[in-house]
Formats: structure tokens, sequence, C-alpha cells
């Protein structure tokens, strides 16, 4: 029964995934049990494509829960889906270990879970622009159910369920919580280290520059000559860029330098000003602006609001859920010209 499926666009990205949420809709009120530890399955199948796109499993393999919680540490899922899944992990493990009868309320809540997730997944990772369905349980109708419960009754005993907050949820959920604060202290100190870091790689590249300033005024090279020689070699750089017919290229012709690339996104950087833009890896050439540049600059009006974590530099606001996330503004090209075009007249308007 895959038609008019809530989880149609699971398609768009993964058949197998599909067939196993149809499945748990299927029977998610006749055989909770096995509803739950399906959707177990159906997040570690899923978080295992994410650890793939983030690029974290190059030396070995991991568990699913430390796939959950470096994700976590690397802000590859925010904290909203970050408790999401570890609260259906927690649910799906029980359900496989203890035989009593589950509580209908934690499937019809997996359910939901399950649609956030997987919402969340197909815009950061697919298409930033999809619209999500609105969001419906599967409810049999009596006849078409084994489940005691009649439809008019399921609606009662749902509607609580469907907007509820997460500081109603159970115990499991009050101890994904205090997991998720060690994390977050984990996290500050990951962060803490790699500033500490980055602030000794300054200082040491400053010590180089500065020595190698030395080295110059001790070998009585006129300042004159050293500036034709870097616009000599700086023209020879853009001529080498011209050459190319590569995105990067339009990029750096417009004055915009990579400074970091993932799965997600590439980030660039303006070199005289430092403005960022991400640029999305979709078949159309797509690219995100920072909401501020777009807000306060009436030529770059049109864009449509994006949310993705990979947007690092930008700032955050909530979108679904919980949890601020990074957005931006993307604008959709045809072709490489019309990309040069729109970067040139971005240029011309941040210098």
């Amino acid at each position: 029964m895959h038609n008019h499926s809530l989880f149609e666009f699971v398609g768009q990205f993964s058949s197998e995934l599909f067939e196993l949420v149809c499945r748990i809709e299927n029977q998610l009120l006749d055989q909770p049990l096995a509803s739950l530890i399906q959707a177990r399955l159906y997040t570690e199948q899923l978080v295992k494509i994410i650890s793939k796109e983030e690029g974290i499993e190059d030396i070995y393999p991991l568990k699913h829960s430390e796939r959950i919680h470096k994700l976590y540490r690397q802000n590859g899922v925010e904290e909203d889906i970050y408790l999401k899944l570890e609260w259906i992990r927690k649910k799906g493990n029980k359900a496989a270990h203890d035989i009593k009868e589950v509580n209908i309320n934690d499937v019809l809540q997996v359910h939901k879970f399950l649609f956030e997730i997987s919402v969340w997944y197909m815009q950061v990772y697919v298409s930033y622009d999809f619209e999500e369905p609105i969001y419906k349980l599967p409810i049999k109708k009596a006849q078409e159910t084994t489940n005691p419960l009649e439809a008019k009754g399921l609606d009662i005993l749902i509607k609580p369920y469907v907007d509820q907050t997460m500081q109603k949820m159970d115990e499991m959920w009050a101890e994904v919580q205090r997991e998720l604060e060690s994390l977050k202290e984990d996290k500050k100190q990951l962060q803490t280290e790699a500033s500490i870091s980055e602030a000794i790689s300054q200082q040491q590249s400053e010590v180089a520059a500065t020595a190698e300033e030395a080295t110059l005024a001790y070998s009585q090279v006129k300042p004159q000559v050293l500036g034709v020689k870097q616009k000599l070699n700086e023209e020879d750089k853009r001529s080498t860029l011209r050459e190319t017919t590569t995105i990067d290229s339009i990029f750096a012709r417009n004055n915009f330098n990579l400074t970091k690339k993932t799965k997600k996104a590439t980030e660039f950087e303006h070199m005289d000003i430092g403005e960022v833009l991400y640029l999305m890896p979709y078949k159309d050439i797509s690219i995100v602006l920072n909401p501020k540049t777009v807000e306060n600059n009436p030529n770059f009006k049109g864009g449509k609001e994006s949310h993705s974590t990979a947007l690092t530099q930008f700032p955050k606001k909530i979108k679904n859920g919980k949890t601020p996330t990074s957005y931006g503004y993307s604008f959709k090209f045809k072709t490489e010209g019309e990309l040069d075009a729109f970067l040139k007249n971005l240029n011309d308007s941040l210098i």
C-alpha cells in the first residue's frame, strides 16, 4: 500500500528506506512492537547515509549510537534531530529486548519523529526548497484494522500527541536530554581546542610573515619592484583562472576564494571584505547568500529562504522543530554565464 504515502518523498533518495517506512506505516497500530524495531532500523540506515555524506567513517565503521553522537559533535545534525534519533534508537532497542506490551503512544510519536527527520534530511541533503507535506497519521478505517480501538477512538487518543511538546515526553526522553547535556560539554571542549589551535596557527603565520618581511628588507629589494612582481603574479593567476571554465574559476574571477568544501556545500569568501556565500551541490547551479546581505540590499530580493547546517557562517533561526538552524537566501541559475553576471553584480555592490 504505497499509494499516497506520507513518506512518498523518501523514494527520491532511497527506494529501500521508502519500502521500509511503508511497512512501518501499514503495521503501525496492528504491530506496534515490530513498528518500533523497524523504526530504529530506518533511522540507523538513514544515519549511515548521513555519516557517509559527512565523511566521518573513512577509517573504521561506527556503531549506531556512535554515529549519532559524532554527527552531533561535528555539527552534522542539530540538537532537535539528535534528540529524535536517540529517542527512536532507545525505544527500538527496548522493544527488541522486552516483549512487554508497547505503549501505543510511543509508536504514534515515533511515526511523527520519522516524518520530521526524513523531511530534515530531504531539505538539507536532497533539495533545499523541498516543501514538506502536511503531517497526518496513517489511521486505518475500523474495518481495515485488527486493533481493538476504532478509528473514532484513535482520533481522541492521537490528538494530544500530534501537538505534543518535547517537555511532556516520557522518562526516556529525559534520559536522552541528560545525555545531550553531557555531549554539549564535550562539544564545547572540542570547539575550545579548535579555537586554541586556530589561534596558534594564526600566530605562526604572523611570525612567518614577519620573518619573510625582514628577509626581504635585509636583501634590500625595493618596494616598487616587489609591488610590480606582486601585481604580475596576481595577473598571472587571474589569467590562468580565465582560461578555465570551472565554476570555481567564476567565483575567483569575482573575488571569491574557496575556503571550505563539504558534501553539503562549498564555502566561498570575498577576498577584500570577507563576505561569505555557499554553493550548494544540486543539479541546478544554486548559491546561498547571507540573509543580512539580502535583507539590506534591494538588488538581491527574490531569493528563497534556505535552512541548512552547512551554512555555518550564517545566522540561525527556527524553521522546523525547536532548534535554530543556519539560514540564508538561495538563488538558482541555469547557466554559468548567469552565475557570473550575478556574482559580478554582487561583487560591485559589496565593494
